[in-house]
This record gives structure tokens, C-alpha cells and sequence, in this order.
């Protein structure tokens, strides 16, 4: 079935005579992978993207799978996982970019978390409350390639939840701000600020 609709998509390709990328189109959450139709890009697409997003609170999962055509303005972020987390949150979003007709369909693959602390801390707090609720002095250990301090302050909404004000303290990627981008998880008006994170 997935062959005949990129066979339909190709055709329509050529009938139009456009020039544009062909890239697989889906969102789902609660899963690792998802499938949808073939989409002819816009003329100023140059690559199509695949990747998950992932938002853990404490044992609550959420996964989300996505494929589409890649908005231009975020062609820096290919290639460059970002993630943050606390003591008792995460969210990190991978993805592949690539740059040919249909190729981001195909499975994707969850990636490996580095658990291992590796010589840094920054503040902890995560809060659905204010910032009264953050304890001052509590510390979290990052882990992996996490050598930045992230807080963030504003409103936001994990994947089917609704919205709330969130207060977040933690650990994050290099060049997290920078890159800041999600996908199912929504976040409206806030504040986001990185620091190098402390030695032990």
C-alpha cells in the first residue's frame, strides 16, 4: 500500500512538473514509529526529517514519532539531539535529516540514553506550582553529553495534557538553547536560559 501512494505522489510530481522533495508525512504519540502519506515539500525544502520525541515525568512515557518535510528555518537543528533533564523529568528530541525523494520513510530506532554522571551538576527543580517549590540548594548530577545548566519558566503542555505552568531546573545538551525545538510537546509563552554546568 506504502508503494502505491509513493508511486502516486511521484506521479503527481511529474504531472505538476514541479521539482520539489518528496518526504513521508506522520505524527504519533504513544508510539516509536509512525507511517502516513507521501507529501510533495515546498519549493524552499531541502530536506526531508524523521526523529521521536520523548517526555518522560517520572514513570509516566510519552513517546512521539514524526516524519514531514523539514522547515527551512530549522535546518541547523539536523544532526544535533537535544535534551534536558532533572531529577524527575526529561525531554529529548532526536531526529535525521536527509535530503532525497522518500527518505525518511522506513522505521525509526529509540535511541540509547548514557545514564553515566559525568562530572557535572546543575540546580534541580521541576515544579507544576512556582518557584517557591524549588528547594534552594538541590543539585542534580548530569549524565551522558549533558554539560549545560537549563531553566526554564513558562506555560507549556505535555502530549494530551492540558496546559500548565511549569518551572524547570535540570541539566541539558550542549548549545540546548540554541537548538530548543519540540514537537508534540507544546510550549506558549516562557523563559529559557542556559549556563555551563559546575564540576563536582
Amino acid at each position: 500500500m506504502r508503494a502505491i501512494l509513493a508511486a502516486v505522489a511521484l506521479v503527481q510530481a511529474l504531472i505538476t512538473g514541479a521539482d520539489c522533495l518528496l518526504c513521508e508525512k506522520c505524527l504519533a504519540s504513544g508510539t516509536s514509529q509512525c507511517s502516513g502519506i507521501f507529501k510533495q515539500c515546498s519549493p524552499d525544502v531541502t530536506h526531508c526529517i524523521k526523529g521521536l520525541e520523548n517526555n518522560t515525568l517520572g514513570s509516566d512515557v510519552i513517546l512521539t514519532a514524526y516524519k514531514d518535510c523539514l522547515d527551512p528555518s530549522l535546518v541547523e537543528t539536523c544532526g544535533r539531539d537535544s535534551s534536558s533533564k532533572t531529577s524527575f523529568h526529561s525531554v529529548a528530541v532526536t531526529s535525521i535529516c536527509c535530503d532525497s525523494d522518500f527518505c525518511n520513510r522506513g522505521d525509526l530506532q529509540v535511541p540509547a540514553v548514557d545514564e553515566n554522571p559525568n562530572g557535572y551538576i546543575c540546580e534541580d527543580c521541576f515544579s507544576t506550582q512556582s518557584a517557591d517549590y524549588c528547594t534552594p540548594g538541590r543539585e542534580v548530577q548530569c549524565t551522558g553529553e549533558h554539560n549545560t545548566c537549563v531553566r526554564f519558566t513558562g506555560t507549556g503542555s505535555r502530549p494530551g495534557e492540558p496546559v500548565r505552568q511549569y518551572i524547570i531546573r535540570g541539566c541539558g545538551s550542549q548549545d540546548y538553547c540554541k537548538y530548543f525545538h519540540l514537537v508534540r510537546t507544546q510550549v506558549y509563552s516562557y523563559d529559557l536560559q542556559c549556563s555551563p554546568a559546575k564540576t563536582l
